[in-house]
């Protein structure tokens, strides 16, 4: 028995959700799935002849939280559908999706949200010109949390 893709990105969104959990460590089978808000996890070291579980969090520490940037009347926030981190580029010897100021179409992909290897795409909402991107490249990102702000174009 093992964790499906489905089954752990909704324990994920369970653990983003509560207030009265800040960690979680769930084994099914084989399969150790380890989750920390805070972004960095406090373990012991594991027994001799078993391997480290699999941890959902990253090296970097987590975006502490901060002001939600202003935006103005008319203008888009695009928000992470998800927790995970925050990826202007499809890969790393690619460039980024969009800069400041680029102008994109409804649909167009605009950055990767990833959690657990999970790469999720996210596309603009709306045809407009990025305004401001808001999170930092390779940094976690909270559910909800702006990423981007779009300008629609006029019509």
């Amino acid at each position: 028995m093992s964790l499906t893709h489905k089954e752990a990105r909704r324990i994920l969104e369970i653990l983003d959700h509560t207030t009265h959990l800040d960690f979680l460590e769930v084994r099914v089978g084989d399969t150790t799935l380890t989750a920390s808000k805070s972004g960095s996890i406090q373990r012991s070291e594991p027994a001799q002849g078993r391997a480290a579980p699999a941890t959902a969090a990253p090296s970097q520490p987590a975006v502490t939280a901060t002001r939600e940037p202003e935006i103005a009347e008319g203008q888009v926030a695009v928000r992470a559908t998800m927790m995970g981190t925050f990826y202007r580029k499809p890969s790393p010897d690619q460039p980024s999706f969009v800069e400041e100021n680029t102008l994109v179409e409804a649909g167009a992909p605009l950055c990767l949200v990833e959690a657990m290897k999970l790469f999720n795409t996210l596309a603009s909402p709306v045809k407009g010109r990025v305004v401001r991107i808001v999170a930092q490249d390779l940094q976690m990102v909270q559910r909800d949390q702006i990423l981007m702000i779009i300008e629609p174009e006029a019509r």
